[in-house]
């Protein structure tokens, strides 16, 4: 009890103690004075401090690098552009020029010349295209020493095409006339003979009608066709004609068959040319039969086709040639420079209307045969040298079975006629052509061939020039003057000249013996102005033959002097 009063009183001493001591603490605070009570020395000493060690050293050991494996997943990357769409370029429509329906020219000129032309044709149409082509040239003049020389030439054609969806249907009906006179002769020649005009006139006449059906597609998978068909009906005075009925066809289409990336055309042109021919000694039938497959590829810059061609002559005796046929082109520099070569061989016919064409004095009877194109093989070149300048080159070199060469008819009296005789020739031809284009105002062209002709029993190929050079040049002003002007230049040829035999006893029919006689080459210069009085009526005026030379294109057959031309043209 004692003891628990002493701890008491102990506690309470101390608790009053602190008490005392913190008043005390407190009450020796003041504002900017502070006093402190130093009980020992002062040593101001800062102790050690513990760095770490950090020295850089050099480690020279090998590290190895590990190889590492990747494996890219490929993923498509899903990229949707979206494309704004650009505003319309607003274009100046350019003006249509006008087409006029029709177009009249007409002229006259010396040696009685008249001319006469019109052309009608339907205006612009997507489903179809009708023309009408009428024309009439005509001479009556004299040519000192010869014969009568009038002739005329007209011509009537009618064409029509529809356009169709996929094919083009085309037709043509024809008539054309050709009067003329056998004027290759000297009436002086002849002192007791009396020779009317009408004695040695005549006159050829062709009626006939083509029609072509064919197919435009525009999906390459399909199978293109083509089919011709055409007639003709020609007749002379003097019981001579000939009929013609002539079908051709072709079908292609495109296969990968040599899977060479691009595909290839696959196809085959096939066709029948009847001809049926009469004269005074009677009348003959003869047809060629053609089948011609092939195959064409185009690989990059190079162009290709193979094929072969059948031709089977029908007739008294019945023939058939085979003929490889190969072409091969390059482009070797693109849009500029084409080269091409290849080899084939043909069959022909010999008739009135082919012969016509070359020359319109042949005999009434003519011995008619089949032209055999052994082989021919032939390389050149299509350059576009510049935008305005072309040039083109070739080099051809054919052998011929029956080679049609014109000599004198001598079962004619005043042997103005000419009739055929065949030979086997050789011909090596070379083939020029250069072109100058400067806009729609200037326009020169020049072309020319050299041929080498290897006869087999023939001394020379007759009437075959050596050379031949055409030049034509354009010129417009301004569109109200135009010039034109053409030159023809001909080489010298042979002819067969038929003579008297100086040792005729005077019994029986005179023979004739042939002699080779050399025609001089000749020059015919052309030249023209056009005045266009306004864009529908023009002026206009030619002069012909300018150097006025009197040449020989047939034996005794001279042509006109200088001769001109002149009229009038009008569009409605």
């Amino acid at each position: 009890m004692t003891m628990s009063k002493y701890k008491i009183s102990l506690v309470t001493l101390i608790c009053f103690f602190a008490m005392a001591v913190s008043t005390t603490a407190f009450a020796q605070v003041k504002p900017y004075n502070e006093e402190i009570t130093v009980v020992a020395a002062f040593d101001p000493i800062i102790p050690d401090a513990f760095k770490i060690s950090s020295n850089p050293a050099v480690d020279d050991s090998i590290t190895s690098i590990p190889v590492m494996n990747y494996n890219i997943m490929p993923r498509l990357a899903d990229v949707k552009p979206e494309i704004e769409p650009l505003p319309a370029v607003k274009l100046v429509a350019e003006p249509v020029s006008k087409l006029y329906r029709n177009y009249i020219r007409a002229g006259a000129g010396n040696y009685t010349a008249l001319y006469g032309e019109l052309f009608m044709s339907s205006l612009r149409s997507r489903q179809y295209l009708n023309s009408i082509h009428l024309k009439h040239q005509s001479a009556a003049g004299e040519i000192k020493d010869y014969g009568p020389p009038a002739n005329s030439r007209d011509e009537a054609d009618v064409t029509a095409t529809k356009y169709f969806d996929d094919h083009t249907l085309s037709g043509k009906v024809f008539y054309h006339r050709d009067g003329l006179h056998l004027y290759g002769y000297k009436p002086a020649d002849f002192p007791d003979t009396v020779i009317e005009k009408d004695d040695v006139k005549q006159r050829y006449y062709t009626a006939g009608a083509s029609a072509t059906f064919g197919s435009n597609y525009k999906d390459n998978d399909k199978l293109n066709h083509t089919f011709g068909l055409s007639y003709y009906h020609m007749a002379g005075l003097y019981e001579n004609l000939e009929n013609n009925v002539h079908f051709t066809t072709t079908f292609d289409k495109r296969y990968d068959l040599l899977k060479l990336g691009p595909e290839q055309v696959l196809g085959i042109t096939g066709g029948y040319n009847f001809l049926n021919q009469v004269d005074s000694l009677g009348k003959t039938n003869s047809g060629i039969l053609l089948i011609n497959p092939f195959i064409k590829a185009d690989v990059n810059e190079y162009s290709f086709m193979v094929g072969f061609k059948l031709d089977i002559a029908t007739g008294t005796v019945t023939k058939a040639r085979f003929y490889p046929v190969a072409e091969a082109r390059l482009e070797l520099i693109p849009g500029a420079l084409k080269l091409y070569a290849g080899f084939t061989g043909n069959m022909e016919r010999t008739s009135m209307q082919n012969i016509t064409e070359q020359n319109l004095y042949i005999s009434s009877v003519m011995p008619w045969n089949y032209t055999y194109e052994k082989f021919k093989i032939y390389g050149g070149f299509q350059s576009n040298i510049s935008k305005s300048l072309n040039f083109n080159g070739s080099i051809t070199s054919g052998t011929y079975e029956n080679y049609p060469l014109f000599i004198t008819d001598t079962s004619a009296y005043l042997l103005n006629s000419f009739t055929l005789l065949y030979d086997n020739i050789s011909t090596v031809k070379l083939k020029g052509e250069l072109e100058f284009v400067k806009s729609a105002h200037l326009r020169l062209g020049l072309n020319g061939t050299y041929t080498h002709y290897k006869t087999g029993d023939q001394e020379y190929a007759w009437y075959k020039p050596a050379y031949e050079f055409e030049f034509t040049g354009r010129y417009d002003i301004q569109n109200k003057i135009v010039v034109t002007a053409k030159a023809v230049m001909n080489g010298p040829v042979w002819a067969s000249v038929p003579s008297a035999d100086p040792l005729f006893d005077g019994i029986g029919e005179a023979p004739y013996i042939f002699t080779a006689e050399k025609l001089k080459g000749w020059t015919d210069i052309n030249v023209g102005a056009e005045y266009r009085f306004t864009k529908a009526l023009s002026f206009w005026i030619n002069f012909n033959n300018l150097t006025n030379k009197k040449y020989y294109r047939w034996n005794n057959y001279r042509s006109y002097g200088i001769n001109l031309l002149a009229g009038v043209s009008y569009s409605f």
